[in-house]
């Protein structure tokens, strides 16, 4: 039998939801690069170097967050740690390109080459403007709640031509929290007054996605584009049953984002 579903709001994850990404950040070859890219600007790291040093900064900021906030799970800002390598580097050269006050526009050039060359794939999913645009068209409520970082998720959503789609977008970088914490979805509901009993969030991941529509109060429509079988996919509601409290009747199955949009049109 067909689903139909009819709400008035839908918050939609990005990434394995609309968009198909893939990275890969830990490779050396990808670290030569970026220490290559940090040697332009005077810091010399090798690429061993450079990778634990990144890590290092970035769990440095997640306590500090965490420290000042209470939240449990926090997002950094990652210009902010691309900054500091450059600015902190143990080992430099003398050169032409000098930063000082210009840090910030180094930084965000060195975040998206960052980006640029650890993707492997991006792509939009089969159907999502269709199913945008519909949602648009019949007057819905449309927003993006994503673990993301601003700095480079800005100018994919621009290539991608998805700002259009969306009434407000809200990603973890900014807010300082990620999914499924549930401060973040809170702002957004809170933000547009939004009624949690006639919102959806959409998502493929059922902890940070799911967990935080039960968490919130909200439905959730679950997009299977990892492929996880009937029985993972019964094990991990299980499991948010455990946590939240709340059924698991709650949350719709769908196998994509074109069986998504049938159900949307069928309502």
């Amino acid at each position: 039998m067909r689903i139909a579903i009819n709400y008035t709001n839908y918050v939609f994850d990005l990434y394995g939801t609309l968009i198909e990404m893939r990275t890969d950040e830990e490779s050396l070859p990808f670290w030569q690069k970026m220490a290559e890219l940090y040697a332009v600007y005077g810091a010399d790291y090798t690429a061993t170097g450079l990778r634990k040093e990144y890590k290092r900064l970035c769990k440095e900021k997640e306590k500090k967050l965490i420290a000042d906030t209470g939240c449990r799970i926090p997002e950094i800002k990652l210009e902010k740690v691309f900054a500091r390598l450059l600015t902190e580097a143990k080992h430099t050269h003398k050169t032409a390109h000098t930063f000082g006050s210009g840090t910030d526009e180094i930084a965000y050039y060195i975040a998206n080459s960052f980006r640029v060359l650890s993707r492997h794939r991006m792509k939009l999913y089969p159907a999502v403007p269709e199913l945008l645009q519909y949602l648009r068209d019949s007057g819905k409520g449309v927003y993006m709640l994503s673990n993301a970082q601003a700095v480079f998720t800005i100018p994919e959503i621009e290539q991608l031509d998805l700002a259009k789609y969306f009434d407000d977008i809200f990603l973890s970088s900014d807010i300082g929290v990620k999914k499924p914490e549930p401060l973040f979805f809170e702002k957004l509901l809170q933000k547009h007054s939004l009624d949690s009993a006639k919102t959806v969030m959409v998502g493929n991941d059922f902890c940070a996605d799911m967990g935080i529509a039960l968490a919130c109060g909200t439905a959730g429509a679950h997009i299977n584009s990892d492929k996880l079988s009937a029985r993972e996919r019964a094990k991990q509601k299980k499991m948010l049953e455990t946590e939240y409290g709340r059924g698991s009747d709650e949350i719709y199955e769908f196998q994509s984002i074109r069986e998504l949009l049938k159900a949307v049109a069928a309502q």
